[in-house]
């Protein structure tokens, strides 16, 4: 087959089993049809023939072959979205043959699952079906976390920003508003995370700079996840007792701070080489919940001192 679909591993589904990937995205695909499907060819990962039972690795690339794929979209629900193409145009940075640059906005779900009925995935085919353009989401973001997303627009790219990710050679740069403040001024969080669901534990590792303190409860602080497990700044955060403020999940439950209601992390920034070999340098404005805290405590938003030494 010469035209397919290609889906790249990020570091949250290393180790997954490849089976267990498709039960995720794929819903009404049966464990027969799937096996039948690896069998013939028609679904590989790095354009070799598989078993279900491969454990996928972090910039893996499952290769779907076009013929599949309409039968996947039904599964997936990928129909046109009304307003999908105005959402995008609005929230694009940049855009060129090769990559799209967005600032997801606050509270909008990155890929569908059980309950969630909007998400970027979907928007993006939506917008971009007309066009014969397949946009590949290659990093993921909380759905309450905004900012900086990266899209390759084809395959190319798509390989490339997957074996930036896999070598750790994206530069991403965030900004939060912490209850309480680390000693340092700068640092690194380096601690083994547990993932209930697999049952397995991660090292992971997060450097961070201090920013400003704004006053005795609130810290602004950037910080740059070098490994890229799921919510890590969020737990990194919460586990060195500066949890960001408006995190339902990890923050302090009797947190007094109750008025911040929304997360206040913000994918700030990315850098990375480009295909030719320059560096692209990308900026997402704050949302407005973020916006009107910076306002309210007259934080500058082009500081200074938000950058990581060494990178």
């Amino acid at each position: 087959m010469k035209d397919y679909n290609e889906y790249i591993i990020d570091e949250d589904f290393s180790n997954t089993r490849l089976d267990r990937w498709f039960r995720q995205y794929f819903k009404g695909l049966s464990h027969n049809d799937l096996e039948k499907y690896l069998r013939k060819g028609f679904i590989r990962v790095n354009k070799k023939k598989i078993k279900s039972s491969y454990r996928l690795s972090e910039g893996d690339i499952i290769r779907i072959s076009d013929f599949l794929n309409s039968f996947f979209s039904k599964n997936r629900k990928d129909i046109k979205i009304y307003g999908s193409e105005d959402f995008i145009k609005k929230n694009t940075l940049h855009i060129d043959d090769d990559l799209l640059v967005i600032n997801k906005p606050y509270d909008l779900a990155v890929q569908g699952g059980t309950g969630i009925k909007r998400h970027l995935d979907g928007l993006l085919l939506s917008a971009f079906s007309s066009k014969k353009i397949t946009p590949r989401l290659v990093h993921r973001l909380d759905k309450e976390t905004s900012g900086v997303m990266l899209i390759a627009l084809n395959r190319k790219m798509a390989s490339h920003l997957s074996s930036l990710f896999k070598n750790k050679d994206i530069y991403k740069t965030y900004w939060a508003i912490t209850e309480g403040s680390p000693e340092k001024i700068r640092g690194e969080i380096n601690l083994t995370i547990e993932d209930n669901e697999k049952n397995e534990k991660y090292n992971s590792l997060t450097k961070y700079n201090k920013v400003l303190k704004i006053n005795d409860d609130l810290c602004w602080i950037a910080f740059r996840p070098v490994t890229g497990r799921t919510h890590q700044i969020r737990k990194h955060a919460s586990m060195s007792n500066f949890p960001i403020v408006g995190d339902k999940k990890y923050g302090n439950k009797n947190q007094k701070l109750i008025k911040f209601n929304k997360l206040h992390l913000h994918s700030h920034s990315v850098d990375f080489k480009g295909l030719n070999g320059d560096i692209l340098h990308f900026e997402a404005p704050l949302p407005e919940h973020m916006m009107e805290t910076w306002i309210k405590y007259n934080l500058p938003l082009k500081p200074d001192n938000d950058f990581f030494i060494g990178d």
